[in-house]
């Protein structure tokens, strides 16, 4: 399967989630806001787009993410990350 190039920050974020989920022993992460200012803390490129990052990499199939309700509303629960190569 070939996947879309990706760009530097949305790069950056994939190898992020893959953390994250790799830490997380392959269990799904709830990407609550506190972690979504964590991430973009990390790569400030995304700040305020870290949701439409992630709805990009679900369709270029580099992660897949369902929303949940958590404490702030709806909020993505990652659970699945395509290892980077």
């Amino acid at each position: 399967m070939e996947r879309e190039p990706l760009s530097p920050e949305a790069e950056a974020l994939w190898r992020n989630l893959w953390e994250i989920w790799q830490g997380n022993d392959e269990e799904d992460v709830i990407l609550d806001s506190s972690a979504l200012q964590e991430i973009e803390d990390e790569i400030p490129e995304l700040r305020g787009r870290v949701k439409t990052a992630l709805a990009y990499l679900q369709r270029a199939r580099y992660i897949q993410y369902r929303s949940g309700v958590g404490e702030d509303g709806l909020e993505p629960i990652l659970y699945d990350v395509y290892e980077p190569r």
